[in-house]
């Protein structure tokens, strides 16, 4: 398996050393050295009695090269990695939602647009295990967020999930995860480019052909 490791080993990376738990969601991040959050990975990892892999701290570094920019990393065989800067500013979270709405208005009006709650449910576990479901780089709390909110509601009416308190956004394509994952995927997809779906990740049940396939990918 060829995976990502960090060229640049004396500065902070963007956002410092974190890391996401694929089988719960956990969320670590704040520290400041490799060291420090490989300590914290094994401790969880030991309080909860999920397995480790005997390369668990080259995963770990692999996860957090995936979610930086360009020049961060390179892979084990020397190539450069590609990086990737998450698409999380206000007018693209903006343009996603607004975009998912007209789609959704539109078809509703000849065809049923949502998946069935299990679905749903299934859908919304991937994304609050994903190391993609992330913070927004603008306000949440400011008069935009408003917006977007308010939107988002459009798009799924009453639907919730009980993952709905870990949803965040999508840094692959904005989107707000709270919403899309009600949506069914032909829908999602018609909206987006293939170089946007080639960048998810192999879990991404918006790349895979089944949820179970998807769900069994989700681990470290």
């Amino acid at each position: 398996m060829i995976l990502q490791k960090l060229s640049i080993t004396n500065q902070n990376p963007p956002g410092g050393f974190r890391f996401t738990v694929p089988e719960n969601g956990y969320q670590m991040s704040g520290f400041h050295t490799m060291a420090d959050l490989l300590g914290a990975v094994k401790r969880h990892y030991d309080d909860n009695n999920i397995p480790l892999p005997d390369n668990w701290q080259d995963l770990v570094e692999n996860q957090l090269c995936q979610k930086m920019p360009a020049g961060w990393c390179h892979y084990t065989d020397g190539t450069p990695a590609q990086g990737i800067t998450p698409v999380l500013s206000f007018e693209n979270i903006l343009k996603g939602i607004t975009s998912l709405s007209k789609m959704a208005m539109e078809a509703v009006k000849g065809e049923d647009v949502y998946v069935d709650q299990n679905e749903a449910e299934r859908r919304a576990d991937i994304c609050s295990r994903c190391y993609y479901n992330m913070n927004a780089s603008f306000c949440m709390g400011c008069g935009g967020a408003r917006v977007i909110l308010d939107l988002v509601g459009e798009v799924r009416g009453s639907r919730t999930t009980t993952k709905d308190y870990m949803l965040q956004n999508c840094g692959v394509c904005g989107c707000r995860n709270d919403a899309i994952v009600h949506v069914k995927k032909n829908i999602l997809l018609s909206g987006e480019n293939s170089d946007t779906t080639n960048k998810r990740p192999n879990w991404c049940w918006l790349k895979n052909d089944s949820l179970d396939e998807a769900q069994s990918q989700l681990h470290l």
